[in-house]
């Protein structure tokens, strides 16, 4: 099956694909618009999606699950994409090869990243179908309606951080008017949490905070990195903060902005209102300080290393530093009302 082949069957079940044509950028292989002057539409309707666990690698390849409910057209067109265009065409090759790079890492430098950021236990593990199978969901899945799904055509589509995120109101879509290669965001990951979860370095305008827990004026402290989990207010999108049992949980923190840094502080006191902490802004201070200190112990701990993994992990840190540094200042979340820094 070639491109022009994919996309006629792709369209005679539902799909469309407007001005584009697939070939390699800087990005690697990726989606481009054949007429830069002319709007490119992507879509998969909700028929083409697949669930992740509906799907298996049989036979050397990933294809759906005999148990699947999946139409006999629709199976017979994944399994054959998968074939000529994702897992077979290269990409199985290249999970295998980053899970290797990752079992490879000394211990040392284990060490210092499991000190930075919770890994899976198997993160470390030499490659395997099973592996490779699990990386490829981790990397590729789009949320449909709660449901982790597969979205074949459009996964081709890069990632880029300006770009806007995909359409989920019936199928998913990508669409636009682009200059050169299509782009879609995915997700709102900072720079380390990309680097971690995708595999390259990717400048981010915000940075989180790290998983954490600690003790702060005898209250316990958890911050999770769950930045779906937010609440609106006057345009901005806020951590979800509850207070149960001693425990008060932040579903994700961020600590810089570069657009607006003083914005940070500014939420932190915002979502603290209604909590027992007294002293906000010294917990904030020592939370900065607990990612900076993680982050160089995470560079100190690298030094000599010079494999591909480890520079893109290192280059990533960096980044996150130099982000986590925009911070000064505060201000009133009312007074800014209407704008949206931390999407």
């Amino acid at each position: 099956m070639d491109w022009d082949a994919l996309l006629n069957e792709f369209r005679g079940l539902g799909g469309t694909a407007e001005n584009v044509t697939l070939r390699q950028g800087p990005r690697g292989r990726g989606v481009f618009a054949l007429d830069p002057a002319k709007p490119v539409r992507l879509f998969v309707p909700p028929n083409l999606l697949v669930r992740c666990e509906d799907t298996e690698v049989r036979d050397g390849l990933l294809a759906v699950k005999p148990s699947s409910t999946l139409g006999a057209r629709e199976r017979a067109f994944f399994d054959r994409y998968q074939e000529d265009f994702s897992w077979g065409a290269g990409v199985f090759d290249e999970l295998w090869q980053t899970q290797l790079a990752w079992n490879q890492l000394p211990q040392n430098i284990r060490d210092a990243l499991l000190a930075t950021w919770p890994m899976e236990g198997e993160a470390f593990s030499e490659p395997s179908e099973r592996l490779c199978h699990a990386r490829y969901i981790n990397t590729r899945m789009i949320k449909y309606r709660e449901n982790p799904v597969f979205m074949p055509v459009v996964e081709l589509v890069n990632h880029g951080r300006n770009a806007p995120g995909y359409d989920r109101t019936d199928g998913i879509a990508v669409a636009g008017m682009f200059a050169g290669e299509v782009l879609a965001t995915y997700g709102s990951d900072d720079c380390f949490g990309t680097a971690v979860n995708y595999g390259f370095c990717e400048a981010r305008n915000y940075a989180y905070a790290v998983q954490g827990d600690l003790k702060f004026e005898g209250h316990h402290i958890k911050i999770s990195r769950a930045p779906s989990q937010a609440e609106r207010y006057n345009g901005f999108r806020l951590p979800i903060v509850r207070f149960e049992d001693g425990t008060v949980h932040f579903s994700f923190l961020t600590l810089g902005n570069e657009k607006l840094p003083h914005i940070p502080r500014a939420v932190f006191l915002h979502i603290t209102k209604n909590t027992p902490i007294k002293r906000p802004d010294k917990l904030f201070d020592l939370i900065q300080h607990y990612n900076r200190l993680l982050l160089l112990k995470f560079l100190r701990g690298t030094e000599g290393s010079a494999t591909p993994l480890v520079a893109m992990l290192r280059s990533a840190a960096y980044r996150q530093l130099e982000t986590l540094s925009c911070h000064w200042g505060s201000g009133s979340l009312e007074a800014e009302a209407g704008r949206h820094p931390l999407d």
